[in-house]
């Protein structure tokens, strides 16, 4: 059953497991643990979710199915991969073993469920959904039960991120980027730029967030502080370059947040999309993967 919480209820209902709760640290601080970065890839003819380490080598295929398999998380453990599929013939949530093998369906929903985040405690799940008619944002435990619905927003929400203390999530709502307190059930605007911002992650630290925009004209990934000063552009594209063939979006942090990973299409893939690795102030871009077929929605932890 579903338990929609009001707009004085996300507080306390919330509060339970994201304040109160235990929050554990990101495993693998430093550079990574083997197998510590999720992604997807239609290296293998369709989009299927892969981990590899954190500077893409030694990736191993953890789903085959036909369908399509896409924007992956990896649990703060390392032993569990949440990621959208729509092998129900819609997008529902599943969670499959890092090293493979069966996945389970959580959501099980005909509706469309996507861009499951755990939270910080292990055990809950952040996603967007549209099952109650625009799409908004919800709460399960990592098994799929007790479902509870986050915000009651006429427009559309989108895109969830914990931050590191569990204590906020950010999201996009309709064309802007926006914080919802768990606590107080406040939502605070972060970014005021059209036409486009969305997929905002926190950093480790919680003091910055890295997010897609499309203000300069082309998908670009940005970043900015935690109250929204500071926003800058970290992958300008290249002088002479169309702003179709420049596209850099999903971004997430490395487990240190020196460092950020996101996926790209440009001049220098073929126009492939391709994974990247950056410096948190966007300097020394570096490709990590070289395949036919896009890669995509990179995640460490």
């Amino acid at each position: 059953m579903i338990r929609k919480l009001s707009s004085n209820s996300v507080l306390l209902a919330a509060l339970g497991f994201a304040v109160v709760g235990s929050v554990h640290p990101a495993d693998g601080q430093g550079r990574g643990v083997p197998g510590g970065l999720t992604f997807f890839s239609a290296r293998d003819g369709n989009n299927e979710i892969y981990t590899a380490d954190w500077d893409g080598r030694r990736p191993l295929r953890i789903t085959d199915d036909p369908a399509s398999d896409t924007d992956p998380d990896l649990s703060a453990s390392g032993s569990d991969v949440v990621f959208t599929s729509s092998r129900t013939g819609n997008n529902d949530i599943f969670i499959v073993g890092s090293a493979g093998g069966p996945a389970v369906n959580l959501t099980n929903h005909p509706a469309n469920d996507g861009w499951a985040r755990w939270a910080p405690d292990g055990w809950h799940i952040v996603f967007h959904s549209n099952r109650d008619g625009n799409f908004e944002l919800y709460v399960m435990n990592g098994d799929g039960s007790d479902v509870r619905r986050l915000t009651n927003y006429q427009g559309i929400d989108q895109f969830p991120d914990w931050s590191p203390n569990g204590r906020e999530i950010a999201f996009r709502r309709d064309t802007d980027i926006y914080v919802l307190d768990l606590e107080s059930g406040d939502v605070r605007r972060l970014t005021n730029a059209q036409p486009l911002n969305q997929m905002p992650v926190w950093s480790p630290s919680g003091k910055r967030l890295t997010f897609m925009s499309s203000r300069d004209g082309y998908p670009s990934v940005f970043v900015m502080n935690d109250d929204g000063t500071g926003q800058r552009n970290l992958t300008p594209k290249n002088p002479g370059d169309a702003d179709a063939d420049w596209i850099s979006r999903a971004p997430s942090w490395s487990t240190t947040g020196r460092q950020i990973y996101f996926m790209s299409s440009r001049p220098s893939t073929g126009l492939d999309t391709e994974i990247f690795i950056m410096n948190a102030d966007g300097t020394n871009p570096t490709r990590l993967t070289d395949t036919v077929g896009m890669d995509g929605s990179p995640r460490v932890r």
